[in-house]
């Protein structure tokens, strides 16, 4: 019988596999997808997570997290545009982190069950 693996490789076919070997394509990134999968992507993403805790407070959790990142987002562009003398574009962005930050604060004052640590205490 035999056998299609050598016992050894020299130096120079392993060099020459290389260069005749075709370069990894890399996979498409998920931000050049259109809307429709861009979207389906984090559904899929957010239901498996939540799936995990089986309440709808992780939900709030994420909710909760992407809304913080986005007001710190806009926080450091407000900072950016002011430090470039740019006011007006700085006042808006500010402005927009401000609403982040309202809308965050409403969100962790909604009771979202028995197991939601963030809202405030019922009594």
């Amino acid at each position: 019988m035999t056998s299609s693996i050598p016992d050894s490789i020299s130096t120079s076919d392993l060099q020459n596999l290389i260069s005749d070997a075709k370069p990894e394509v890399p996979a498409p990134s998920i931000k050049d997808a259109d809307p429709k999968v861009q979207i389906g992507r984090v559904v899929d993403s957010i239901e498996s997570l939540t799936d995990e805790w089986g309440t709808v407070f992780a939900y709030k959790l994420i909710a909760d997290y992407c809304i913080h990142q986005l007001f710190n987002h806009h926080k450091e562009v407000a900072s950016e545009y002011f430090k470039e003398g740019k006011e007006q574009i700085s006042s808006a962005w500010s402005r927009d982190a401000g609403h982040f930050q309202v809308i965050g604060h409403t969100l962790r004052n909604i009771v979202c069950g028995s197991d939601d640590f963030m809202a405030p205490d019922q009594d």
